[in-house]
């Protein structure tokens, strides 16, 4: 088929030795220049901003750039924090 290499793919690798951004942790990387290389435009629409993928049709992925994802990532909702119940031991008698 045109436009397929004969060589196989590499996996892609979970390892990363930089300081990934939270959320980013234990998550895949891939080099993104065999992309740039194909669909430089791609790349660089998506470093001005989020790009959405479609995929038979539907909207299916969101390339963000790095800190977009960041300012999401602050601003998203955590569940609250529970803190133990005191120990009754400790507790302060009033009296």
């Amino acid at each position: 088929m045109a436009g397929w290499l004969d060589d196989r793919d590499l996996p892609i690798e979970t390892a990363f030795d930089g300081d990934p951004a939270p959320g980013l942790e234990g998550m895949p990387r891939m080099d993104v220049a065999p992309v740039e290389t194909q669909v430089p435009s791609l790349v660089d629409q998506a470093v001005r901003g989020p790009v959405v993928l479609t995929r038979n049709g539907a909207e299916a992925f969101v390339l963000l750039p790095l800190d977009i994802y960041r300012r999401l990532w602050v601003a998203a909702p955590r569940p609250p924090v529970i803190e133990p119940e005191p120990d009754p031991k400790r507790r302060k008698r009033r009296g």
